[in-house]
Formats: C-alpha cells, sequence, structure tokens
C-alpha cells in the first residue's frame, strides 16, 4: 500500500526544500511511521500535496535512494529499502560491522589489504596503514572542489589524457626537478594511486614465472600485486642502512631477476631510509646484472632532507619512479603518478588505457588545485611535526612495555617491534587482539612468503590507546584467553 506522508515544509526557511523532504523521510523511517517495503507516495501525488514541483520531488527521491533510504523499481514507483537493499556486500549484519568472533579466524593478508577498509567496528586500528582525516589536507579539499565548482569552462564530463591532467603532469615535472629528477611531463603518467602505478608497471615489464626482488620485510600491498602476477618473489634482508649488500648481490647472481622493487625513503614497514652508499651499491649491482629498479618513494614529502633517491642518482635509466599523495593529501583522492623514460612511459601509458581507460582528471584536477594554492607546504610541515611528537611518544610507551624495536625510524608513519619472551606467532596475538576489537598487523605479512614471526607493525597514528598496551601487558605475560 501507499505510506502517507504527514509533514509540512517551510518555506521561509534557508534549508533547501529538496533537504526538508530527505529529513522528514529520514526522520519518518527512524519514528518507524515507515518500514521496510512500503511503497511511497508517486512524485506527482507528493507534489499536488505541498504545492511543489514535481521536479523537487525527482530530486529528493533520487538522493534518498542514493542514501540507501529508498529504493527504485521501474514501472512500480519507489518504497523504503529494506535490510537485503541496504546492506553492504560482504557485511554480516544490517549495520555492516562484522563480528567480531567471525572476524578473529579471518586475520590474513587478504583481510588486511581488503575487509578492513570496511570495517568500521574495530576500536583500535594500531595495524592500519592510513592516516586520520583529521591529519590530512581536509581544508585543502574542501577549499579545491568549491573552487573547482565555480571555475569558468572547467570540462569535467570527458575521458582525459592517457598520461593523466596535463598541468598536474607540469607541476609533477618541476617538483621533480627539485629534487634532481629530470622528468619532463612526457614521461609522466598520472594513476589511481601508488599500487596502480605498481601494477602497471607489472603488467608492461614482467610475466608469469620472472623472478622480482623485493626487501624483506616489504609493502604488504606490493606483495600482492607480485602474487597475482604469477611471479616468483625473493626477499633480500631490510637493515637500518637499506638492502642487506652481499643477499642483494648473491641473489641477483643465483635468480637472475628482471627487477628490485624498493622503498628508498621511510621505508614501509621499518620507517628507515637508504644510506648514500647503499643507493650507490643497489645501482652499480642493477647495472651489472640488468635488472629493473621500480623506486616506490610516497614518503619523500615526509622525509628527512638530503634522503638519497635512487632515479636523481640514475637519470630515469633503469630506474622506475612511483609516488602518490595518499599519506599527505588523502587516499580518497586515489592519484598516483610515476616517472620512467620516454619510451617506457608510452608503454605504460597503453597499459593503464587497456587495464581501465585513464585515470580520475576530476581528481587530478582537485590534486591540482591544493598543490598550486599556496598552503600545501604549510600542511605538509603540521603533518611532519605531529608525527615526529606521535612517533616518538609511541616508542616510548613501546619499550615501556617490553616491545623491542626492530629498527630505529627515521620519520613517517610505522613502528615496528616484537614483544619479550614471545612465544605465540605475531598472527594467533593478531587473531587474539581482534576478539578485543584491536587491529595489529602481524610481521608476517610484509614477507615474500608469510614467514611466521613475532613481531608487529604499529602506526603511530593510531596507536596511542590504553586497550593497545594493557592486551600487550596480557600477551607478554601469557595471560590471554585461550
Amino acid at each position: 500500500m501507499v505510506q502517507p506522508l504527514a509533514f509540512t515544509l517551510n518555506r521561509a526557511q534557508p534549508e533547501a526544500l529538496v533537504d526538508q523532504i530527505v529529513r522528514e523521510v529520514e526522520r519518518a523511517l527512524q519514528r518507524q511511521t515507515l518500514h521496510a517495503g512500503m511503497r511511497m507516495p508517486s512524485i506527482r501525488s507528493l507534489a499536488k500535496a505541498h504545492g511543489i514541483s514535481t521536479f523537487t520531488v525527482v530530486e529528493a527521491y533520487d538522493r534518498l535512494v542514493a542514501h540507501g533510504t529508498l529504493v527504485a523499481r521501474r514501472g512500480a514507483g519507489f518504497f523504503v529499502a529494506g535490510a537485503a537493499d541496504t546492506r553492504e556486500p560482504g557485511s554480516s549484519s544490517p549495520g555492516g560491522s562484522l563480528s567480531m568472533g567471525a572476524a578473529a579466524s579471518e586475520v590474513t593478508n587478504a583481510w588486511l589489504l581488503s575487509e578492513i577498509f570496511a570495517d568500521d567496528s574495530i576500536a583500535v586500528k594500531s595495524g592500519c596503514g592510513w592516516l586520520p582525516d583529521s591529519w590530512l589536507d581536509e581544508d585543502g579539499l574542501h577549499g579545491a572542489l568549491r573552487s573547482l565548482s565555480k571555475g569558468p569552462g572547467a570540462h569535467f564530463a570527458h575521458y582525459g589524457h592517457p598520461h593523466g591532467y596535463g598541468p598536474l603532469r607540469q607541476w609533477l615535472a618541476r617538483r621533480l626537478g627539485e629534487l634532481s629528477i629530470d622528468a619532463p611531463p612526457e614521461q609522466i603518467v598520472l594513476t589511481q594511486g601508488a599500487t596502480q602505478a605498481l601494477d602497471l608497471v607489472v603488467r608492461t615489464l614482467l610475466k608469469p614465472g620472472d623472478t622480482v626482488l623485493v626487501e624483506a620485510p616489504a609493502y604488504c600491498n606490493l606483495l600482492a600485486v607480485l602474487r597475482l602476477a604469477g611471479l616468483n618473489v625473493v626477499g633480500i634482508p631490510r637493515t637500518e642502512a637499506g638492502l642487506d649488500l652481499a643477499a642483494l648481490e648473491q641473489a641477483a647472481q643465483t635468480h637472475r631477476p628482471r627487477a628490485l622493487f624498493v622503498n628508498p625513503a621511510l621505508q614501509n614497514p621499518l620507517g628507515t631510509s637508504l644510506t648514500p652508499a647503499s643507493a650507490h651499491r643497489i645501482l652499480q649491482c642493477a647495472e651489472q646484472h640488468g635488472f629493473w629498479i621500480v623506486e616506490d618513494d610516497i614518503y619523500r614529502e615526509l622525509a628527512p632532507a638530503g634522503t638519497p633517491s635512487l632515479a636523481a642518482m640514475d637519470g630515469l635509466s633503469r630506474v622506475i619512479y612511483v609516488s602518490s599523495f595518499s599519506k599527505t593529501i588523502s587516499p580518497s583522492v586515489r592519484v598516483g603518478y610515476l616517472a620512467c623514460s620516454r619510451d617506457l612511459a608510452h608503454e605504460i601509458a597503453r597499459s593503464k588505457m587497456v587495464a581501465g581507460l585513464t585515470s580520475s582528471e576530476i581528481n587530478e584536477r582537485i590534486v591540482h588545485a591544493i598543490l598550486t594554492e599556496g598552503r600545501h607546504r604549510k600542511h605538509i610541515e603540521r603533518l611532519s611535526d605531529r608525527l615526529t611528537r606521535s612517533r616518538a611518544r609511541l616508542i616510548t610507551q613501546l619499550q615501556s612495555h617490553g616491545v623491542t624495536l626492530l629498527a630505529q625510524p627515521e620519520g613517517g608513519m610505522f613502528v615496528c617491534g616484537s614483544l619479550p619472551d614471545a612465544t605465540q606467532p605475531a598472527r594467533e596475538l593478531a587473531e587474539a587482539a581482534l576478539l578485543e576489537s584491536i587491529m595489529l598487523a602481524p610481521g608476517e605479512f610484509f614477507l615474500a612468503h608469510n614467514e611466521p614471526c613475532h613481531w608487529f607493525r604499529f602506526n603511530v597514528a593510531y596507536s596511542d590507546d590504553a586497550r593497545l598496551f594493557r592486551f600487550l601487558d596480557k600477551a607478554a605475560a601469557g595471560k590471554l584467553a585461550a
């Protein structure tokens, strides 16, 4: 049956009529005067009842459909959504939160890479890989959106350039020049984040069965990309100074790798950086054995001045440079980029078009507006200061609870450490932590073959929580519930 709506629209209010209709429908749901499956008044009848335009009702209903409050059924009208209509894929309850008991048995690489992004039920996300919204450049995002929406002659509806938005590539060419990386705009390809850039490099240069070298530990998303591509992945130990150069040389001789993937600055997860001597030796090894170097440099803006760059030392001859704005502006804009030789840039742009056509020019325009508005440098300074204070505080707290650091981080978002006299593998402890609504990232997620280990990666922005340290104390004392 059609459900009548009893409410009054106030034309004297500054609130738009569309917003008033949306608000009143959602209030009716809260008061339970509307229930799942009920048919809504037709567009024409609601417009006539309130003396408003049918266009106003159409916009309000469309917005309620977008919110998941209503569903539109062709030829039948609009209906109040039910649980089956509003539940997100993969959720186990109408509210979209996962049962902690069920999730505890699913602490895997796949969970860390996917489900954790959709699960808002976890109270302490110490193991996550992103920064809080309030730490990122939300003001810059809002300002850029307002500016672009008011700009004259903006064209947003078309596909962008295969290489990405031209003015942003020009800005990046100048920025890379400041880092002594000579990369004109035609040697830069914009991507949907750094992860897509890494994936495009893999698609373009590598084939199943090829051997690639990675750091041990390494960025866990990268490991997933390499496994999905069917590559043979060999880990090279990462030390305080960088890669274990003897192990790198041995692996290069034994495996004849096609590529090495490396974080030069504020490595994820250790937070250390290459020394100039280590960077020089890595380039020598690549030249001698003929493999590519993929330099994942997304933490460059947060790194100490003078941290060496392989691309700057190599001149983009054998090095492919990858970065993004997810750690400084926002991960939601999904804007990354890579720089390489001219011919390879054209090949990668073709791979990009085959895999998913152009990247989002709207998002690229947003990033360009933020970078050219004039306040981004100050935002980076504030973010770096906040990370420095939080990192120092976390290191002190971890050590006071008996945690031993794997390395002394030079900056960035992460600290890695192991519990004293740990007997349980880190993954088992992570599953126990999840039962207490604490998310930990076990070290095995960052190793090429998921070798069991006893350490964790802690995010400095999410780990200042008494519940985490109570759990670590219980784990160290062997007092966790069986």
